[in-house]
């Protein structure tokens, strides 16, 4: 038995003028089978950000440390300090996650409804959960792929926060004719 790739249903940018190297897609499966890519052109100020986590956990030990006082008093005397290079130690407490701080344009061609507007609404229900009405419980937001520039692959990602435009030029049916929309994912 082979495996084969869900069907992944893809909305938002279908410029074909604009090279894929230039398109993220940020793509969740769906329950019940089948996945959801939303595809835009990767806007100014994309970026990746990676975040070592290090502490300098001996920095308030010193000589004088136990004895404030009498410490500040021979600083103070000497002009020299009782910190050593060991208070300057740094030990590594490893890594964050990768930060996305992506933004996607979006512009309409011919419908600003499926072009613009399903990618956003989309967006939008990746990150929140589904709650229910009365009781508590439901599910959480599930995790995303993305897929940047046909280069970068990231998965089992999350998307952190979302903004997108209220305020951006408008059809006779009110959808955004064009959007730039700022996700960061982790």
């Amino acid at each position: 038995m082979s495996w084969t790739p869900p069907k992944i249903v893809s909305i938002g940018n279908n410029d074909p003028s604009v090279s894929p190297y230039l398109k993220v897609w940020v793509i969740q499966s769906q329950p019940g089978g089948g996945a959801i890519g939303v595809c835009g052109v990767i806007g100014e100020g994309t970026s990746q950000e990676i975040i070592a986590n290090w502490n300098s956990p001996f920095e308030e030990d010193s000589l004088g440390g136990g004895f404030q006082k009498t410490g500040g008093i021979i600083q103070a005397a000497t002009g020299m300090t009782s910190k050593g290079e060991f208070q300057s130690t740094q030990i590594w407490e490893g890594n964050r996650p990768h930060t996305f701080n992506l933004s996607l344009k979006f512009y309409a061609l011919a419908d600003a409804k499926k072009e613009v507007m399903d990618p956003i609404k989309a967006l939008e229900k990746m990150i929140a959960p589904q709650v229910n009405a009365v009781a508590p419980g439901g599910r959480i937001p599930a995790p995303v792929d993305i897929n940047i520039g046909r280069i970068a692959l990231y998965s089992n990602c999350v998307i952190a926060s979302m903004t997108a435009p209220l305020d951006k030029e408008k059809t006779k049916d009110g959808y955004l004719v064009r959007a730039t929309v700022e996700l960061q994912i982790e």
